[in-house]
């Protein structure tokens, strides 16, 4: 997992480069966990209060409506970019993936979708996040193994977000290497 990075190919593309085996088939495998969305509805699109049902039920009615069309949206992106993952020549072990720079809000959302879903379908809580995998049991164990793979390229792609973004409204100087008297 050390390997995993997150780099700007060009202004208008992404490239995630040192994914592992493991990282791919989970990769691979985050379109389908997207299909199981509808099945945590209530953790994906919770209600805003906990003591106005008419409140709520107008959110419900209004808000989430679009809030899924986004979430679809977001994991049909993602799925179109997974097209591309394609093993490294120098290294056949770790895969890569390059996608549209636009795209990079849309992997973030699929990919928290995803650590959502899973928690929420194998019963994932804070102390599951923080023991062995071997103690939570195969199926439990799997999910949280996923989740933290989701969370670490999620970490990696907010970073590379939080790196990119201009300061006061600058565009951010590239560094030049000083050339030495």
């Amino acid at each position: 997992m050390n390997a995993l990075r997150v780099r700007a190919v060009n202004q208008k593309q992404l490239c995630i480069s040192g994914i592992d085996p493991l990282m791919a088939v989970c990769l691979q495998e985050l379109p389908q966990i997207l299909e199981l969305r509808d099945r945590v509805r209530a953790r994906l699109f919770p209600s805003p209060t906990t003591d106005d049902a008419i409140a709520n039920r107008e959110w419900q009615e209004s808000i989430t409506p679009e809030l899924r069309h986004l979430f679809v949206s977001a994991g049909e992106a993602v799925a179109r970019d997974l097209t591309r993952l394609k093993p490294t020549p120098r290294n056949a072990n770790c895969s890569s993936i390059t996608f549209p720079a636009a795209h990079r809000s849309a992997w973030m959302s699929a990919l928290n979708q995803a650590r959502l879903i899973l928690s929420e379908l194998f019963g994932v809580d804070e102390i599951d996040m923080n023991v062995p995998y071997h103690s939570l049991g195969e199926a439990k164990g799997v999910a949280v193994i996923k989740i933290d793979l989701f969370g670490t390229l999620l970490h990696r792609l907010v970073q590379r977000e939080l790196n990119s973004r201009p300061r006061n409204g600058r565009k951010r100087p590239k560094h030049k290497r000083q050339k030495r008297s």
